[in-house]
């Protein structure tokens, strides 16, 4: 699963060598620490000092990286010439638990190109008809842009608060 590989210009003209592909153990680590960095860069402050505990706790959570081994969740990372920029981890082909990309690489498309990518994932392994998020205030434009509709009302759960929506494929 590679999607646009090569050269790039982004909307700000500078050329991007970007690789968008299937994440493996070995990124898992990098992937979790650019999420964990984004989220205090652009979504904490919309959560309580719980709900940043539970984010993290879940984030870092053993269990979690367990979950992707036994093959419960797939990652997709995207690399800038050689260096992780995005990551998205799909539960159970369906569900987009993170999407995260690097606040240097916001607006130049990577988080499009990484739903794409899982959106094409989506309905050739899992023969689904729509994906799922549970979006943080922060990220609900992103999700419209990209086709999302709510699902339901705003839910607040263990400090976090989110929007479920969906994306009909």
């Amino acid at each position: 699963m590679v999607l646009a590989p090569g050269p790039k210009k982004g909307p700000d003209g500078v050329i991007m060598e970007l690789i968008i592909r299937k994440g493996y153990a070995s990124d898992w680590d990098d992937a979790m620490e650019l999420v964990w960095r984004t989220f205090l860069e652009f979504n904490a402050a919309d959560y309580s000092v719980v709900g940043q505990e539970n984010f993290k706790k879940f984030l870092f959570n053993p269990e979690l990286y367990q979950q992707y081994v036994i093959g419960n969740y797939d990652l997709i990372v995207a690399f800038d010439s050689g260096t992780m920029v995005g990551t998205l981890l799909l539960r159970e082909n369906r569900h987009i638990s993170l999407l995260f990309v690097d606040g240097s690489y916001h607006g130049k498309g990577i988080g499009h190109k990484l739903i794409e990518c899982a959106s094409k994932y989506v309905r050739k392994k899992g023969r689904r008809f729509k994906m799922s998020v549970n979006a943080s205030r922060y990220a609900v434009p992103f999700y419209k842009h990209e086709g999302f509709k709510e699902a339901e009302i705003e839910q607040f759960e263990d400090g976090i608060r989110y929007l479920p929506m969906e994306l009909k494929l």
